[in-house]
Parts: C-alpha cells; structure tokens; sequence
C-alpha cells in the first residue's frame, strides 16, 4: 500500500489540520511554527491569538514586539488578560499594539498609578477596540467615557471586578443594551437587592447576572438574592485566570456554569407549568361531567389527585 503524503491533501484542508494541532497545545504550535516557512506563516499568529500576562513574561511579550512587524499583534491577538501584576505602563504599550482585541481581561491598576483625568490613557487605548467581552476592574470601568467606546453596542460579556467594597449601582451599565451576561466578582458583606434590581431593569437583554463571592458567603448570597430575580445566579470564585481561558481551551468556565444552573431552573418551570396547566384540564373535565349529569365521580378524582402529586 503506498504510504499517505499530508503535503497530496488541498491546502486548505492541510491547513486547517495544522491549526486545529496548534490551538489544542501550545507547545505544539511553537514547534510547528520552526519546521518550514509555510507552517510559520500559519502557525504563528495562532500562537498569540490569546495571550495571558503576568510578571513573569510580560517583558518577553514585549521584546517579541520589537521584533515582530508593526500590524502583526493588531492582526493577531484576539483575546488578551492583563493580570493586575502587570505594570500599566507596559500595557499601555501592549494595548496601542493589539488593537482587534474581541475579549479582554485588564485588570491592570492604571488608577493607582495615573491621575483621573480626560485623557488617562487606558481610556483612550480602551474606547477603539471591537470588543464583545470585557472583564474589567469597577473603578475603572465607571471612569470610562461610554459615548466614545466603540462597542457598546457589541459588548455581550461583562466582568465587573470589585476590589473593594463599591456600591453596585452601577449607572454606567445602561450603555450597554447588548449586554447579555453580566458577572460581579465581589468583596462584600452584603447584598444590596436594590441595586440589583436596578441592574436587571436596565439591561433589556440580560440573560443572566453571576454574583461571584467567596465559598464561605455563598449561602448567605444565595439566600440574600433568592427573591430577586431567577436570572441571578451566585457561584464562587473561579482561578481568574484558568477561568479566562477556559473557553479558548474548549473547558467548562464560569459562564458554562451559570448557564447549566439557568437551564435547570427553566426546566423546573416548565414542569411545574405543565403540571398546573394538566390540572387545569382536568378540573375543567371533572367541572363539565358534574355539570353535564350531577355527579362525581370520586374514584377519577383520586387519580387526578394521584397522578398530579396534590
């Protein structure tokens, strides 16, 4: 039998096994990338098509960037987090480079550093980016100019990271009317209800607000929010950065949590409607045979009773 040549496949479809190797391993993709410049030219940008930093390889990243051509990083990273071990100078320099960012992760303190000021800079690098995920810290978001952000109208994911114990009124979320998941990974003692109630009557299409806390306090906000509304939905602290890239990787994240919870808690709906809808008929049948010959008949009433559990 003669032996299979990969390079006798179309190029697209060689290609495209190529890549799918490269995004299950990243090691992989690095070695792919130094077999020949074909595979490069493929290879390359998919290896920083997400990027995490921290202190340990931060300045790597930008010595890459020195290296690489200017519009490389632009074209190229599509999902970045920036840990809050990141200097904001440095991503200063890192966000002016990758500018078709579709999810981002800062939580870089900037204000700590930077005066508030119209032109602080993480605004101005923030406002332009096509973004449809942020997570971001709340001090920093609320400092955010909304009429100049460029996707307020795109941004379905939001992470709303509290350092501190801030109120969760948060004004500034009803620029935001795509919004369709909301998450706030909180520090606090307690839950001001009203202030979630506000939230979810000013965002038209928001399909589920997370309140993310410490395992110790998850029972009290889940008691606490019980009443709410059924679209909150309290879990635990995630490993942030685990968490991020959990979808990239195809793994379970926080968001797949919250919705599985969701999921159930219409199924559980659906029954019970369905249950009480069932009864309704069958009060309906048992009304009009009374009506229709004066009796009851009880042994059909206790079936009912049965089969509906009452």
């Amino acid at each position: 039998m003669q032996a299979f040549r990969l390079q006798d496949l179309p190029v697209e479809l060689e290609r495209s096994i190529f890549e799918i190797a490269a995004r299950l391993d990243l090691k992989t993709a690095m070695n792919l990338s130094l077999v020949c410049r074909q595979l490069k030219e493929w290879i390359q940008p998919l290896i920083y098509e997400m990027v995490t930093l921290g202190t340990g390889d931060t300045a790597l990243f930008l010595r890459t960037m020195e290296m690489l051509p200017a519009d490389f990083f632009a074209r190229s990273v599509k999902r970045l987090c920036l840990t809050v071990s990141v200097d904001p100078n440095d991503a200063q320099r890192i966000l002016r480079s990758c500018t078709g960012i579709s999810n981002l992760a800062c939580w870089v303190d900037f204000l700590g550093q930077f005066p508030l000021t119209p032109s602080t800079p993480f605004r101005e690098l923030l406002h332009p980016l096509p973004l449809r995920r942020l997570s971001i810290e709340a001090a920093h978001f609320q400092t955010l100019s909304f009429p100049e952000c460029a996707w307020i109208h795109s941004l379905t994911y939001l992470d709303l990271v509290f350092w501190k114990e801030d109120s969760l009124l948060i004004r500034e979320l009803r620029f935001l009317p795509a919004l369709t998941h909301l998450a706030l990974l909180l520090q606090h003692s307690s839950i001001e209800t009203s202030a979630l109630a506000y939230i979810l009557s000013i965002l038209p299409s928001l399909q589920i607000l997370c309140l993310v806390t410490d395992e110790d306090d998850l029972e009290r906000y889940e008691q606490g929010t019980r009443l709410v509304d059924p679209r909150v939905v309290c879990l635990p602290h995630p490993e942030s950065v685990l968490d991020w890239e959990a979808p990239y990787r195809g793994r379970p994240d926080m968001w797949s949590q919250a919705e599985e919870i969701i999921e159930q808690r219409q199924l559980a709906a659906n029954r019970v409607r369905n249950r009480f809808s069932g009864l309704k008929i069958a009060s309906t049948q048992c009304y009009n045979r009374w009506r229709n010959d004066g009796t009851l008949n009880t042994n059909w009433l206790n079936r009912t009773h049965n089969h509906f559990d009452l």
